[in-house]
């Protein structure tokens, strides 16, 4: 999916996703989702720095289900959308919530500071750490969740260009990739992937 940066948009999309994602984000698995894909090899921990600065692993999620997705604060279309829908998880999933958390990796260290992943996400009524760090370090993480993406020069004010795949990833309490879903997989479906596994 590529995305161009439009900061102006943010919030109007990240306003129109809560409504998409609160009522009317409905599909089945002929609308593309990837449910039940499994991908022998990838995933595993990992280390980068988080929203305040501090030394993240992923190991301190241990007996938690973690959505892992990557994307970028200033994506207008794609990653807000994919973080409304988790708002929607999170309210299906009610008290067992509290043993879910979203993990969101940034794949434009330049643009995206701890600060300014702090402040993004706090627009989304959903517990989630923000994740940065240096281009070789996210590089890294990319590959081994066999993610994608490409930043180019768009030589228009709007900025650069992004290609990045949208999928979002279940890790199990073990740390373990289950899942990789597909960014058209509706939150009941999302919320049913992760019940499984808590």
């Amino acid at each position: 999916m590529r995305c161009s940066m439009r900061p102006g948009l943010l919030l109007l999309t990240a306003g129109l996703a809560l409504l998409l994602a609160s009522g009317c984000a409905r599909g089945d698995a002929a609308s593309g989702e990837s449910s039940g894909l499994r991908q022998h090899g990838l995933g595993g921990d990992f280390a980068l720095t988080d929203q305040d600065g501090k030394r993240f692993t992923l190991a301190r999620l241990r007996g938690k289900v973690v959505l892992l997705y990557f994307g970028y604060t200033l994506c207008p279309e794609a990653c807000p959308m994919m973080m409304a829908k988790l708002v929607r998880v999170y309210q299906i999933l009610g008290a067992r919530a509290k043993d879910v958390e979203v993990v969101f990796v940034t794949i434009d260290p330049r643009r995206d500071t701890p600060s300014t992943l702090k402040g993004y996400l706090a627009f989304f009524r959903v517990p989630a750490i923000g994740l940065t760090g240096t281009r070789e370090q996210i590089d890294e993480v990319v590959h081994r969740y066999g993610a994608k993406y490409q930043i180019s020069d768009s030589k228009s004010a709007a900025g650069p260009l992004v290609d990045h795949s949208t999928d979002l990833y279940v890790v199990d309490p073990g740390g373990a990739l289950h899942d990789t879903l597909a960014h058209e997989s509706p939150p009941d479906r999302i919320a049913a992937a992760v019940a499984k596994l808590l």
